[in-house]
């Protein structure tokens, strides 16, 4: 049940998910993602995104500690969270609430969650790494924004992106963040496709 909340909470940031991709719970049913994410946050451009899952044939697998995972990480675990890799077909929508606007995307991944034994960040309840390959998305709500600005990191709201995706991340009291973002590949800016 808490790796599950997890899972809620980095789809939440990323979700690529951490976003960030709509979680199993949410794709199963059909609904739309009950998190909403705001573009252009606090301008007169402004709007929400809602996500909608069209295809989930995903699995997500539990890892043994130690399975290699692509970028040179390692699964680790830290009870109860466990290391994990989700594939299969994802397609999901994603809608500008303002105006309507959607688009349909293929954001399969697949990708992997490894844990750090003992956590990084003093008070967290976990830290660790997301990877991706392939092609996902990955919304950012406010804690990561915020976080990964402080870094020096500016990433849209909502981002597609395909290639190799390595970010960091902190499961807090407070809610899940991301904070280091690094890609090797190609990005689109969601927000922008949307609001066009």
């Amino acid at each position: 049940m808490r790796r599950a909340k997890l899972a809620v909470l980095l789809s939440a940031v990323t979700l690529v998910a951490l976003s960030a991709p709509v979680t199993a719970a949410e794709a199963t049913t059909g609904a739309d993602q009950a998190v909403t994410y705001t573009c252009y946050p606090n301008t007169s451009f402004a709007f929400t995104v809602t996500v909608g899952t069209v295809v989930n044939d995903q699995v997500t697998t539990t890892l043994a500690d130690g399975t290699p995972i692509p970028g040179g990480f390692m699964a680790q675990s830290d009870p109860p969270f466990y290391p994990n890799v989700t594939s299969g077909l994802l397609v999901q929508s994603f809608t500008n609430a303002a105006t309507g606007k959607t688009i349909v995307r293929n954001v399969s991944g697949p990708s992997w969650f490894t844990y750090d034994p003992t956590p990084t960040v003093p008070g967290a309840l976990a830290t660790g790494t997301y990877v991706a390959t392939g092609t996902t998305a990955q919304l950012f709500g406010p804690l990561s924004e915020a976080a990964l600005g402080a870094a020096g990191i500016h990433e849209p709201t909502l981002l597609f992106e395909s290639g190799l995706l390595v970010m960091h991340f902190v499961v807090a009291q407070s809610g899940a963040y991301v904070t280091s973002f690094s890609l090797n590949g190609t990005r689109r800016n969601g927000c922008a496709l949307l609001s066009g």
